[in-house]
């Protein structure tokens, strides 16, 4: 491998092969065993490949979650059996989108952790946060900040959010609170037996509620398609940043 300019599936795929190479070696190792955790069989190399590919996987991890998130919203399943749990359609949409606030925060938290693992900075994860890493020069010197940056301020208002909901149980959504009001009437009502009083059912008409949840849903589907684009472009860049310094310092060790 040449320090030319490569595209990012050739260098996804010359790491591949280094990975699959340096797993291979460790194999024709005497104290080989399968099913066990082989890792100190691997060489140095081996090692920094091995915990490159473990960030790597959680980083596409995290982002097939979120686009887990999406697939669950689109579809409401099961409704009988939602409704009869006590689940509409909008604790539905909420449980998922509160989902998709953590795994965008996660993607983040898991970026500085390989930072701090790739760049052998020696912190202890509780307190692998931004302010104590950013001051090491390893860190100021790769564009791998300006990524972990760039992200946070993308998604600054949603990791905002993320925390309000982890440490205050606090959800902010005035239009789902809304429909969830009117929801409740016609679910709640129907599930005791109450007949909806024909003022209300002019006033908010069954299906003018469903139409306004549907289109609540196609804005929720639309905001999340958009984020989770942003963050695989944030996330492809980083890792290829990670791997192609790692490449760089490969090759220094053989020069």
């Amino acid at each position: 491998m040449t320090e030319e300019n490569i595209s990012e599936l050739e260098l996804r795929k010359s790491f591949l092969e280094f990975y699959e190479k340096t797993r291979k070696t460790a194999t024709e190792h005497p104290e080989f065993k399968l099913g066990q955790n082989n890792y100190r069989l691997l060489s140095k190399n081996g090692k920094e490949a091995s915990r490159v590919f473990n960030f790597m996987t959680k980083i596409y991890g995290l982002i097939t979650d979120l686009e887990r998130t999406h697939t669950f919203i689109r579809r409401f399943p099961i409704k009988d059996y939602y409704e009869e749990n006590d689940i509409d359609q909008l604790d539905f949409i909420k449980y998922h989108y509160e989902v998709f606030i953590h795994k965008v925060h996660t993607l983040l938290e898991v970026k500085k952790l390989w930072l701090n693992d790739f760049y052998e900075i020696g912190l202890k994860e509780k307190d692998c946060n931004w302010n104590n890493l950013k001051t090491y020069n390893k860190i100021q010197n790769s564009p791998a900040k300006t990524i972990i940056d760039s992200y946070y301020e993308s998604f600054k208002h949603i990791i905002e959010l993320r925390h309000l909901n982890t440490h205050r149980a606090f959800f902010k959504d005035s239009k789902n609170d809304d429909l969830k009001s009117d929801l409740f009437i016609y679910n709640g009502f129907k599930k005791y037996g109450i007949e909806v009083g024909e003022e209300y059912r002019r006033m908010r008409p069954k299906f003018i509620v469903d139409y306004q949840i549907k289109e609540y849903r196609k804005e929720k589907l639309e905001y999340i398609k958009n984020g989770i684009e942003v963050a695989k472009t944030y996330s492809e860049y980083f890792i290829t940043i990670i791997q192609s310094e790692l490449f760089l310092k490969l090759m220094k060790k053989t020069a």
